[in-house]
């Protein structure tokens, strides 16, 4: 008997177990409204009294913020006339997607598309337009090295030296003094714009890599770099008079192998003429 009676004393009754109920409830009640009103609380504070603009979202097809004169708009102020290239973009692509521009110089048979390759920085020297190994090879730039948008400080493109004399071969034509002053200018097209060229320099270099051996990230780099370009004092060198190159131009070295100098190569540069960074970076047409 004393047994059960321990046992009906521990056993709960309903009343009990509707208390402990409450009790597990009541919290979760209590912290459910605090949460409701704090929510209210910063929504209302968020909320501003008027209805804000929301911000304009720039895409490709917006103008640019800052006006700038076109890049054709420059030459042309200058007296200097864009040779029309019809270039079939879509055309261009659908034969090898890794093409972004065309260079064209006039009085050579350098006309081109140039290539970069999306990984492989000499991926091009031996592989054709159409991706198979071999030569002639293409015109490229090189992915770890530069952009495609020619505004890097200096933008290398590459060709072959070839026994039929397409590609870079034509470069040479620059070792001729007379050639060099009669053909002043190299264009790059892109499908957004055209960049015009002042050759201001054709000279044999080394082999060596410039973008890896100059810092031409800073501007006393990129100074020395040019210092050593203008100081070129070989037989063979050419410099345009009066063509200035400083820190804030961009400008573009072609280069080309010299057949019976193989750690050697031929460089012909140029400096951007229509940059619109630039307040009169041009020189003055013939």
């Amino acid at each position: 008997m004393e047994s059960e009676n321990k046992q009906m004393e521990h056993k709960p009754t309903e009343k009990n177990k509707q208390s402990k109920l409450l009790y597990i409830i009541l919290p979760v009640i209590i912290l459910a409204v605090i949460a409701g009103i704090v929510f209210i609380n910063l929504n209302e504070e968020k909320e501003p009294e008027e209805k804000q603009e929301e911000p304009v979202v720039k895409t490709e097809e917006d103008p640019p913020a800052k006006s700038e004169p076109e890049k054709r708009d420059i030459l042309v102020e200058l007296g200097i006339t864009v040779p029309e290239k019809n270039l079939d973009w879509q055309g261009l692509w659908a034969q090898n997607e890794d093409i972004y521009a065309w260079i064209y110089i006039p009085g050579t048979n350098i006309d081109y598309p140039v290539l970069q390759h999306p990984t492989d920085d000499v991926f091009y020297l031996d592989h054709n337009l159409d991706g198979s190994a071999g030569y002639p090879g293409c015109i490229y730039t090189e992915p770890s090295w530069n952009y495609k948008g020619f505004m890097d400080r200096n933008t290398v493109l590459y060709g072959h030296d070839l026994l039929d004399g397409t590609m870079f071969t034509q470069l040479h034509n620059f070792e001729d003094e007379s050639f060099f002053n009669a053909n002043r200018y190299a264009f790059i097209y892109t499908p957004e714009d055209v960049f015009a060229y002042d050759i201001f320099a054709a000279y044999e270099f080394t082999d060596e890599h410039i973008l890896y051996t100059y810092n031409l990230g800073s501007d006393a780099g990129y100074q020395e770099y040019l210092d050593m370009v203008f100081a070129t004092r070989d037989m063979g060198a050419h410099f345009r008079d009066g063509v200035q190159v400083g820190i804030q131009n961009k400008i573009i070295t072609m280069s080309t192998c010299i057949a019976e100098k193989p750690n050697n190569r031929y460089l012909v540069q140029g400096v951007l003429i229509n940059d619109p960074d630039i307040e009169n970076a041009g020189t003055e047409g013939e």
